[in-house]
C-alpha cells in the first residue's frame, strides 16, 4: 500500500512540474508548423491597402465623382482631417475648429456620404457599428460651433 501512495504522489508530483514546465523542443516546432500555416494564408490573403482598393473600385463612377466634387468644396485641409476623423472614432477625440470648418463647408450630405465610404475601408470598418451616431454627433457639435460658415449648396 505504501508503494501505491508514493507512486502516486512521485506521479502526481511529475504532472504539475510538466505543466509549468512545458518543453521547448515542442513548443518550438509548434510555433514553426503554425508560421507555415499561416504563411500559407497571409499569401492569398488582401492587403489592407488592397482591401481599401476594392472599396472605392466597387463604388459607382457616379458616385465617387460626387465624393470628388465634396472634396473640392471642402477645399485644402481635408486630408489633414482625415486623421483627425479616424481619431475621432477610434481613440474618442474630437475635431478641431479648422476641421471642423472644412467638414461645415462641405456640407452634411458631403460628410455623411463620406464618412459611409470610410466605414467600409479595412481601419475603420470595426467602428461601423455606431458609425452614424458618432458622425451626428460629430456634426452636430461642427454645426454648432462654426454657425458663422454656410454650407456650399449646388
Amino acid at each position: 500500500m505504501e508503494n501505491k501512495t508514493i507512486f502516486l504522489a512521485l506521479f502526481s508530483i511529475m504532472v504539475l512540474l510538466s505543466y509549468f514546465n512545458p518543453s521547448l523542443a515542442i513548443a518550438a516546432d509548434l510555433e514553426e508548423m503554425l508560421i507555415n500555416e499561416f504563411d500559407v494564408v497571409l499569401k492569398h490573403w488582401p492587403s489592407p491597402g488592397d482591401y481599401n482598393l476594392n472599396v472605392i473600385r466597387g463604388q459607382p463612377r457616379k458616385h465617387l465623382k460626387y465624393l470628388l466634387d465634396c472634396a473640392v468644396k471642402m477645399g485644402a485641409g481635408g486630408n489633414e482631417c482625415n486623421i483627425e476623423i479616424r481619431d475621432v472614432f477610434s481613440r474618442n477625440k474630437s475635431f478641431s475648429k479648422d476641421c471642423c470648418r472644412v467638414l461645415v463647408k462641405g456640407g452634411r450630405k458631403c460628410y455623411t456620404e463620406w464618412m459611409k465610404m470610410f466605414f467600409q475601408f479595412y481601419q475603420l470598418n470595426r467602428f461601423s457599428s455606431n458609425a452614424m451616431i458618432k458622425t451626428n454627433e460629430t456634426w452636430n457639435k461642427c454645426s454648432n460651433g462654426t454657425e458663422s460658415i454656410s454650407p456650399f449648396s449646388g
